[in-house]
């Protein structure tokens, strides 16, 4: 009898340690937040973009350590950029997932990853009619260049040997104007303007310098009450997803492969 009641209460012992393990996992809340090519809301209120399947794998592997990252929908659905970093350094959401480093982001309180999520570069884009070789700034000379109103690309260079046509309000706009020959060339990421070419259906009439304009590197973005041993897991999770080719998997069929016509 008495060993019936100590295998009872030993199996219920048991089940109270590995109910009490699954409730350690640690969610790390991330602000919702419109990224052109990368990341949206649909209609729906359902999370769309390819940061969405490298949320998915990263959390695939963080699972044994008993992470997860979790976006956190509101009322409010996409948050401004500069509202995402303040609720995060006020401790209102734990991470931004796809930020690019900056001393002044860093100064404020922001603390990156080591490993970064993926890079994305900005290139020069041009008719496949009026195709040239991109090597420097000097090889724009005598085009004309069109950048969407707002964009940093070009604006504070001087004495420049090329036309500057900064009037495009959207990234449609300023594929058109590539499409019609109303520019010689138009500088953006691959990922936005590769998707509004995707979009327009126009990748058969438009190529793209392989020689990188500038590249950015997306990273995450954590507040301090982040332990620092949950951030190197993740950087290692990370890793782990470059070493298997698993994120460049993702970015080639989302983008990469779309554009190869």
């Amino acid at each position: 009898m008495k060993r019936k009641s100590i295998f009872i209460i030993f199996m219920v012992f048991s089940l109270v340690f590995i109910a009490g393990a699954n409730a350690k996992t640690m969610v790390l809340q991330l602000p919702v937040y419109d990224s052109a090519g990368q990341f949206w809301l649909d209609e729906n209120n359902n999370l769309k973009g390819f940061r969405v399947q490298v949320l998915e794998e990263l959390n695939k592997i963080l699972s044994k350590d008993d992470i997860k990252l979790e976006y956190k929908i509101t009322k409010y659905g996409n948050i401004p950029i500069k509202r995402c970093i303040s609720e995060i350094l006020e401790g209102n959401y734990d991470a931004y997932f796809g930020l690019i480093y900056s001393k002044a982001r860093e100064d404020l309180g922001l603390r990156f990853s080591k490993e970064e999520m993926y890079s994305i570069p900005t290139v020069v884009w041009m008719n496949r009619s009026n195709e040239f070789n991109f090597s420097n700034l000097d090889s724009l000379k005598g085009k004309k260049v069109g950048i969407v109103k707002g964009y940093p690309y070009l604006q504070d260079i001087k004495n420049s040997n090329f036309i500057l046509d900064n009037g495009a309000m959207d990234d449609s706009t300023n594929v058109k104007k590539l499409v019609s020959g109303r520019v010689d060339a138009i500088i953006d990421n691959i990922i936005r303007t590769g998707s509004v070419i995707d979009e327009l259906g126009v990748s058969d009439k438009i190529s793209y310098a392989k020689k990188p304009f500038q590249t950015s590197k997306f990273q995450i973005a954590y507040n301090k009450n982040v332990p620092q041993d949950v951030v190197n897991k993740i950087d290692a999770a990370l890793a782990q997803l470059h070493g298997s080719g698993t994120i460049q998997k993702i970015l080639d069929e989302n983008i990469y492969n779309r554009l190869k016509k």
